[in-house]
């Protein structure tokens, strides 16, 4: 393969559970250009039946041999965006492989954003010292003079030094916090006790202290969290790495642990993954954006500054290096809301109560009613009782007092089980998956069809999150209500998430309810809303339905954050507390500055 400035750069990957070996000899091998030539270097199939070919040699010719294998993403041929550099890692022949690396930054945090399978985590393993970089060359333990040649003169240069004499101690807040029970067993207080000190401090600042008594098997995802966020700031370390700590938070936790995760990042080296722009914009003073081919390969950007490298994200292209990395910017400009007052009304509901025991939760939520192509945002806090809400109004749940509309209402619960179904199986319950209107309206928008023959119970948990927002689209309803449809989809996955509702809602007429913490996706999609307050765990009451700036911005003075509109992007931005913007906005008492 040529590698001049301007020669096409071409990886192949290969998903060997996909592979038929008698498939693949009858037709990737046998249209193999090198191979119908009678020369070496194409496609073959490995004693073990595992289809492989010598990246070296790959070149466009090939296409016609992979197109003629007849599953879709089994074999991918991919272009990279410029010439490819030096590889840092790579798994095995034709596997993933990672190009670039951020660096930390004393006295900052570093910011990662990306999507989802792109190498964000692989990078703080080797940055960890959990995983030894192996330069492309896979198979092999390479020396560490090869490595510290390598990055001689780099940002990385020190860190690598250090994890070449063993010297890196790291603090990892893992991914998914929900295989921490499986690890380790007790209540939170020996957890963290067994952390490091400040432990009382921290107990109070992420508000643990309910929870202290309580065995890690029997946390919710957004206890876990936070103890787990806790349990890293604890440790004692010398450079602190945060996966997605956002995940299962609402906006007040991600608030309190960005405080932290800011104030740690002033002494210590700190780095931090997110797909929640507003939790980036908060806890990040520099940014790297990964970009590249799920699965397949990725790429690291330069350092920017945090809005800079957001706003480069957004918009696909990297102006230093003169590079797009995605056909079309991500916009945040949105058709006009909809006057749904003057839609026909399609359901209404009327005053409900809920109480759980004597010394329980309570609720109580006021009457309402939703038009016709409405899209209702639910905002609060978790523990207040909104999905206690969600769950009278689909029937799951009898309220005490009052009754659940007599409607046909299609909800999407917060955490989904996964039977033992394929995707399409799953969906054609509902719908027929391989009609035009459904691939229009739901399929594509959600890219689906690479997991109509998976497994459900084999899905992450982004795949899952889809399938389900899916199959509740499926069904034929008057009211769509989705619980946290956002959760463990990436920001990419998030807007076109959003740009789907708001687009069925439109096309079919029907009303949805939606409750999230991603207050960027229900900025776009909300027509109007609907506030939780109250104190979290013990009672909970609703706020009648509000314009959306209203409830936008009640909802903010409630956790006590302003936002305001970036002037290049449209996109809501969360203001560093204390700036001078926040400091502005709450003086006019103006949360949610338009």
């Amino acid at each position: 393969m040529s590698t001049g400035k301007n020669s096409k750069n071409y990886i192949v990957t290969v998903d060997q559970e996909k592979i038929e070996p008698d498939l693949a000899e009858g037709t990737v091998i046998n249209f193999d250009p090198l191979n119908r030539a009678g020369k070496k270097g194409g496609f073959y199939l490995t004693d073990e039946g595992e289809l492989h070919i010598d990246n070296e040699d790959v070149m466009e010719a090939h296409k016609m041999a992979i197109n003629k294998y007849p599953y879709d993403d089994a074999i991918k041929m991919i272009q990279l965006p410029f010439e490819e550099g030096e590889k840092v890692h790579q798994f095995s022949e034709n596997s993933f492989r990672l190009y670039g690396l951020p660096a930390p930054q004393k006295g900052h945090v570093v910011g990662v954003i990306g999507r989802n399978g792109i190498g964000k985590s692989l990078s703080f393993g080797i940055l960890s010292g959990d995983v030894k970089p192996n330069l492309g060359r896979y198979g092999e333990d390479i020396d560490w003079n090869k490595i510290l040649e390598r990055y001689r003169g780099t940002d990385l240069q020190t860190q690598f030094k250090k994890l070449s004499r063993d010297e890196v101690e790291a603090s990892v807040k893992p991914q998914q916090v929900e295989q921490i029970p499986e690890k380790y067993s007790g209540d939170v207080r020996e957890f963290l006790e067994d952390s490091g000190s400040d432990t009382e401090r921290l107990i109070e600042a992420l508000d643990l202290e309910n929870l202290m008594d309580r065995n890690l098997d029997e946390l919710s995802g957004g206890e876990l969290q936070r103890v787990a966020i806790a349990s890293t700031l604890l440790e004692e370390a010398d450079l602190y790495m945060f996966d997605e700590p956002s995940s299962f938070l609402d906006v007040k936790q991600r608030l309190k642990a960005g405080r932290e995760i800011r104030r740690l990042g002033e002494e210590r080296l700190t780095m931090v993954i997110d797909h929640d722009l507003a939790t980036l914009d908060l806890v990040s003073d520099n940014v790297n954006i990964f970009f590249g081919e799920a699965g397949s390969y990725g790429m690291v950007s330069d350092s920017f500054s945090a809005r800079e490298g957001i706003n480069s994200y957004l918009e696909g292209y990297l102006p230093n290096e003169n590079i797009r990395f995605r056909p079309e910017e991500i916009s945040f400009d949105r058709t006009k809301r909809s006057s749904v007052e003057n839609n026909n009304e399609v359901l209404s509901f009327g005053s409900m109560q809920k109480s759980f025991g004597e010394d329980g939760f309570s609720l109580e939520t006021p009457e309402g009613s939703i038009h016709e192509e409405e899209i209702l945002g639910v905002f609060g806090e978790n523990g207040l009782g909104k999905t206690v809400f969600a769950k009278m109004l689909a029937g799951a749940i009898e309220p005490e007092e009052g009754e659940a509309p007599d409607a046909s209402i299609s909800y999407k619960p917060q955490y989904l089980e996964a039977q033992d179904a394929t995707v399409k199986e799953a969906l054609s319950a509902h719908a027929n998956p391989d009609s035009k209107r459904f691939e229009n309206r739901i399929g594509e928008p959600l890219d689906l069809e690479e997991l109509f023959e998976q497994n459900l119970q084999e899905l992450s948990g982004g795949e899952l999150q889809r399938v389900g927002i899916a199959v509740t689209l499926s069904r034929d309803a008057d009211l769509y209500l989705l619980d946290e449809p956002s959760a463990f989809l990436d920001v990419e996955s998030r807007v076109s998430l959003a740009k789907t509702l708001k687009r069925y809602s439109r096309k079919t007429e029907k009303p949805m309810m939606v409750i999230d913490h991603d207050l960027m996706m229900m900025d776009y999609i909300s027509d109007r809303g609907i506030v939780f307050t109250g104190e979290p765990g013990e009672k909970g009451s609703a706020t009648e339905i509000l314009r959306i700036d209203e409830a936008m911005n009640r909802f903010l003075k409630e956790v006590d954050l302003t936002y305001r509109k970036d002037p290049e992007t449209n996109r809501p931005r969360a203001n560093k507390p204390g700036s001078q913007k926040d400091q502005e906005q709450r003086a006019k008492d103006e949360y949610y500055e338009q």
